[in-house]
């Protein structure tokens, strides 16, 4: 039999090598790509596919993997840092709760490519009021070595500018800077791009609303960085803290629960409409998280950067 479900910080976990979670998800369907079965275990074993049809999975691992058919939310969460990232989804059917997270490698500087899936997969179960700190949890933490206030930047220089700090072009620095009126580049958008060290995707999705809430971050010197985009096509860079990210996560959350109570009794699925701003307002145009894949998150941050900052 699988690995059991077992209190652990806060809730009920199991925590099972690729051969079991092999088994745990065998004939799951609407799991992340993230949550594919991967071909090795953590010892570099094959996982074994016919093994896992057959083997016995424990009753309650396999009725968080699968929450999802019946959840009237989902959250999925894409955090990187320097050198590790998570993908997760979490689900609730308004009183249950569960969620899957998978770790992923990464080496520095080696961009999309420099990310790589870690065998194995976190699946937790916990009630309803712990969802938000369960979300959370995964964020790495991000200190804030340079104070800097919002800064507001028309989106076609965006680019440009990031780009000529990062390659230390002075001339062309000098010349966006004239253009924005300003004598030097705004110091949350300098220290975006040079003290860029991770990224951070929330998403969420519910029954009985037709939207899919996303936010998107920066990690870096000055602490998490929100991008969002403005209706006059400006990208708007605000300084956020670890309880600002919460705060507007559970404003989200919770009117998405709400909103999926009274549209239950439908049963239909989990609604996948338009990219609404995200549960921070953040930069809309992206998918869910887990969508992102295993390296859109982790192993480019660098990259990321180049096109959203």
């Amino acid at each position: 039999m699988t690995a059991a479900l077992h209190p652990l910080d806060g809730a009920l976990r199991a925590r099972l090598d690729e051969q079991d979670w092999a088994a745990a998800r065998h004939d799951v369907e609407g799991l992340p790509a993230w949550a594919q079965v991967l071909p090795t275990t953590r010892e570099g074993e094959p996982v074994d596919l016919a093994l896992a049809a057959d083997a016995e999975v424990d009753a309650e691992v396999r009725a968080a993997v699968t929450l999802g058919a019946s959840a009237l939310v989902e959250v999925e969460v894409a955090a990187a840092g320097t050198e590790r990232a998570v993908l997760a989804v979490a689900w609730t059917d308004g009183q249950a709760c569960a969620s899957l997270v998978r770790g992923v490698d990464v080496t520095p500087g080696a961009g999309a490519q420099g990310a790589v899936l870690r065998p194995g997969v976190e699946v937790s179960a916990f009630g309803v009021d712990a969802l938000l700190d369960e979300v959370l949890r995964l964020l790495p933490d991000a200190p804030v070595l340079v104070e800097a206030a919002e800064a507001v930047v028309p989106e076609e220089l965006t680019v440009a500018l990031a780009q000529a700090i990062r390659t230390g072009d002075r001339s062309t620095v000098d010349a966006l800077c004239a253009a924005l009126g300003v004598p030097e580049p705004p110091p949350v958008v300098d220290a975006a791009v040079r003290g860029l060290s991770g990224t951070l995707t929330l998403s969420a999705r519910s029954r009985g609303r037709d939207d899919v809430s996303v936010g998107t971050w920066l990690r870096c010197d000055a602490g998490w960085v929100e991008l969002a985009r403005t209706a006059d096509g400006m990208i708007r860079h605000t300084p956020r803290s670890r309880d600002d990210i919460a705060r507007v996560l559970l404003s989200d959350l919770t009117g998405r629960l709400s909103a999926a109570l009274r549209a239950a009794g439908d049963g239909g699925p989990l609604d996948g409409g338009p990219v609404a701003e995200g549960p921070t307002g953040g930069a809309g145009g992206h998918g869910p998280a887990g969508a992102a894949g295993a390296t859109g998150a982790a192993g480019a941050a660098a990259e990321r950067e180049e096109g959203d900052a």
